[in-house]
């Protein structure tokens, strides 16, 4: 079962102004960003274990019900701001909708950094490399490549 019904279900609400509030209606105190993640985060005792629930995807659930959970689809902070959970912040959208709500220089930041894992050596530097030693073990040992499959990949591509 998806924590959003059940706590909505049970009578936790977002208003318009993304405030969370308990069954009684009384607002619920924002906890700090969880595993470095910058959302406002609440829990709720079930089956008398906490579990954790974030205030946007039950934002999200009241707008969009189970349309929300469908294959592809992910939660959207239109301005970028994790932390604002207005509704007319929050939409749904597929992963390249939810990247382009980020800003372009947060958007250049995170490319950077996810390139930074893949891009360890000059494809062209390893081309030539492999052109004159005819080698897979010595191209593979002077780069630091440690899968024949990575390397050939490098070679067509």
């Amino acid at each position: 079962m998806r924590i959003e019904y059940l706590v909505y279900n049970r009578g936790y609400r977002v208003d318009e102004n993304g405030v969370l509030t308990n069954p009684k209606g009384k607002e619920i105190g924002r906890t700090n960003p969880w595993k470095g993640m910058s959302y406002h985060l609440s829990s709720v005792k079930i089956m008398g274990r906490s579990k954790k629930f974030k205030t946007h995807r039950l934002q999200a659930y009241q707008k969009f019900g189970d349309k929300m959970y469908e294959d592809g689809i992910c939660v959207r902070h239109l301005n970028g701001n994790s932390l604002d959970n207005r509704a007319s912040n929050i939409d749904i959208g597929t992963h390249s909708d939810n990247m382009m709500d980020r800003s372009p220089e947060c958007r250049m930041k995170s490319a950077l950094h996810a390139t930074s894992f893949v891009r360890k050596y000059d494809k062209q530097d390893v081309r030539d490399f492999h052109s004159e030693s005819r080698s897979y073990k010595k191209t593979m040992e002077q780069f630091g490549i440690s899968s024949k499959g990575t390397l050939n990949y490098i070679l067509k591509s």
